[in-house]
């Protein structure tokens, strides 16, 4: 799972995501949101500056990985009669 969503987040975005996108990958409500979670430090990733650019960027490999992650632990706090439907539906 990591692997294709790192595949699909790389064609879109590249090796690294900028900030304003990473917002909506997260699930943020909005920008404001996310910059609230950043001066919290409550990110799911680690976020870095580059010289010379403006704002924040993650790398697409560890966006990728969190979100797999956390599909896995979806995948196993499901009840069982829906790991049955949700894999019948593939």
């Amino acid at each position: 799972m990591t692997d294709e969503l790192r595949d699909n987040l790389t064609k879109l975005y590249g090796p690294l995501l900028p900030s304003r996108e990473l917002w909506k990958i997260f699930g943020y409500a909005s920008p404001a949101a996310y910059r609230q979670a950043r001066a919290r430090k409550s990110l799911p990733i680690e976020e870095f500056e580059i010289e010379g650019r403006r704002g924040y960027f993650a790398l697409t490999y560890n966006v990728a990985s969190w979100l797999a992650a956390q599909g896995c632990q979806q995948a196993q706090t499901l009840p069982e009669e829906d790991h049955e439907t949700s894999a019948d539906s593939k």
